[in-house]
């Protein structure tokens, strides 16, 4: 019966010659043969055991699977890794001590690698952790040369002994050029770090140095950092304990927010991740209704805030009316209207617009008006002149106008206002005091009510019809989002001066606003697992820049709740975004475990029980205590 070095010899021989199915073949006899000799001097041969085993209880079991797995996974990582650690240590300390190239070297750097395979895998310490390895390591020796084989801990180590003179040969002969190298490298590059290290100090004075993935304890928060804290925790519901804003989220840093956004997609671990943002998700909710219930609304059906809209613009016009006819009553009962004057401006401005007679009907409807009035009339050759009438005649003519012309038509509206224009010029030096206060009365309500195109038109009617000229539903969207800022300024005044009922209607529109905002951000058919609708920031971030670019925002809001409109657009850039690159769409931060769980469904198809168990383990190893630790101090608040 061959010994273990008989075996190894072989392997290397197999190797060397290029025969890559006997050396296989070797390595799988290596595997069994390590897996049922643990414990036995290296090079003896194989006993035969005399007795027979007892069964294993089921407790026993699995604790067999639990080594079993602790050794697929510290062999196949550990082992591997700790060879090549191992072997680049005994490399580095023979090229230090200058007998790199020489025989003992090259054994001290093989003694060296296993050690390294060694000391990074665990060795199963009963009998039914020995077993099931070994029956991982049967089943995997049948598995292509492509997949990595996971044997025993021997294997491994045998491995890395394997290895070692190999890797130890070739570094021998590159030993002069590393020597060197190291040597011409050595002092730039202690130069470089020291002044690295002196550049970064002045710079970051508030932040501990980073050494490569660890921390130094302590490290402070940057005054941005703070900043997006102290903004989050001051909205009107903050963004605090299980919502508050992540470490990543907080710093904007790439390497911590490419870790929490790519351990959210681990099933289990990830779970924290995924929980804080479906927080802040039902926090952003709790903002938009806290800052539409602030306006204290009573209608929220777009209908009904538009009836409410009219009703306080109907209720103000007419007490405007009823105080103009009081006016000119008191100025009428004073003989003040009966003091002719004369027409002049009127004649000429409709002998100007005779040519848009045809464009405009109010045109010629107030012409003849006023020649049945005596304010004009036509001479011999054609033309208006000016004739004297009272004053109580013209403001008659006055009111005429404004009931021919359809102040909704812009063309109508614009040669109204000129006619207009033109009798008050005519009247303007004319009467005594209650006149001129009358006039003054009047001026203003066609001021608020005729010269606002939008003020005009949500209280007229289509042409000579009954219909409105902006249906009631329509209301809030031709104030908050057509119509320009400054119109939409006037009808607030008009409103917010028009008693309770024109108070509580602009508050219907500001509360309106936010709704709007919120149904422009929120998707109305995709949801978390919290149930909560996905919060889109680009949409939020646009509509609030288009009511902020018109100033509009202010205007609706007042500065301070502006302010935290812009903030939540703000946060949810910092909450639900990453720089470019920090998050890998292809899901890649799962392989390990994908792969674990796909190589685990060779279960039916050959794969021993137990080989099924461990990987299973490996993969509930993998999701080990550092990145948990790792993922609460992202989603620990700062004190």
């Amino acid at each position: 019966m061959a010994t273990i070095r008989e075996l190894e010899q072989a392997l290397i021989n197999a190797d060397a010659a290029g025969d890559v199915a006997a050396a296989r073949d070797l390595a799988a006899a290596i595997t069994s043969f390590r897996a049922t000799t643990a414990g036995q001097i290296p090079g003896e041969q194989v006993v035969p055991a005399v007795s027979q085993p007892m069964e294993p209880t089921l407790a026993e079991r699995a604790v067999g699977a639990g080594e079993a797995a602790l050794t697929l996974g510290t062999g196949a990582v550990g082992g591997t890794l700790g060879m090549v650690g191992g072997t680049l240590k005994g490399l580095a300390e023979q090229i230090l001590s200058g007998q790199f190239g020489t025989p003992q070297a090259a054994n001290l750097v093989e003694q060296s690698a296993a050690k390294g395979a060694q000391a990074l895998t665990y060795a199963p310490r009963t009998q039914a952790g020995r077993e099931q390895v070994q029956a991982v390591g049967k089943a995997l020796s049948f598995l292509p040369p492509v997949v990595p084989v996971v044997g025993a801990p021997g294997a491994v180590v045998g491995g890395a002994r394997l290895a070692a003179p190999a890797v130890a040969e070739a570094a021998r002969k590159a030993a002069p050029q590393v020597q060197a190298a190291v040597q011409k490298v050595a002092a730039p590059v202690k130069k470089a770090a020291a002044a690295a290290v002196e550049i970064v100090r002045p710079t970051r004075p508030e932040e501990a140095v980073r050494v490569g993935a660890r921390e130094s304890v302590g490290a402070a928060a940057t005054p941005i950092e703070m900043q997006r804290r102290a903004v989050a925790e001051t909205m009107p519901v903050p963004f605090e304990k299980g919502a508050a804003l992540t470490k990543g989220q907080a710093s904007r840093d790439f390497a911590q927010l490419q870790f929490e956004k790519e351990s959210a997609k681990l099933a289990e671990t990830g779970q924290p991740l995924r929980e804080r943002v479906e927080n802040q998700t039902a926090v952003f909710l709790q903002n938009f209704d806290a800052m539409i219930d602030r306006a204290g609304p009573i209608n929220v059906d777009p209908r009904d805030i538009g009836k409410v809209v009219d009703r306080a613009l109907v209720n103000k016009a007419e007490v405007k009316r009823k105080q103009i006819q009081k006016s000119y009553e008191a100025a009428r009962q004073a003989g003040e209207l009966a003091q002719p004057v004369e027409m002049t401006p009127l004649a000429a401005m409709l002998d100007d617009l005779t040519k848009y007679e045809k464009l405009s009907p109010n045109i010629g409807a107030v012409r003849k008006e006023a020649e049945r009035l005596g304010a004009v009339a036509t001479d011999e050759t054609g033309a208006l002149v000016p004739k004297q009438i009272t004053l109580n005649d013209s403001e008659t003519l006055r009111q005429f106008v404004n009931v021919a012309t359809d102040w909704t038509d812009r063309r109508e509206a614009l040669f109204g206002r000129r006619i207009t224009s033109a009798i008050d010029a005519a009247t303007q030096d004319s009467g005594g005091d209650l006149y001129k206060k009358a006039r003054k009365t009047r001026a203003q309500f066609s001021d608020e009510f005729e010269n606002v195109g939008l003020t005009a038109k949500l209280l007229g009617t289509k042409g000579k019809t009954n219909e409105r000229a902006i249906a009631f539903e329509d209301v809030f969207d031709k104030i908050v989002l057509v119509s320009p800022v400054e119109e939409m300024n006037k009808v607030r005044k008009t409103l917010i001066t028009a008693g309770p009922d024109g108070k509580q209607a602009w508050s219907d529109l500001k509360a309106k606003g936010v709704d709007y905002i919120k149904d422009a951000a929120f998707s109305k058919s995709q949801q978390d697992a919290a149930g909560n609708p996905l919060l889109s920031p680009d949409k939020l971030n646009r509509v609030v820049k288009s009511l902020d670019r018109e100033g509009k925002l202010e205007s609706l809001y007042g500065k301070k709740q502006a302010q935290v409109l812009r903030d939540l657009a703000e946060l949810s850039t910092v909450i639900y975004t990453a720089p470019p690159g920090a998050i890998n769409t292809s899901n890649t931060a799962s392989a390990l475990q994908v792969a674990l769980d796909s190589v685990a469904t060779f279960g039916a198809t050959g794969l021993p029980v137990p080989a099924v168990t461990a990987l299973r383990e490996v993969a509930r190893f993998s999701k080990n205590r550092k990145l948990k630790a790792r993922i609460n101090e992202a989603l620990k608040e700062p004190k």
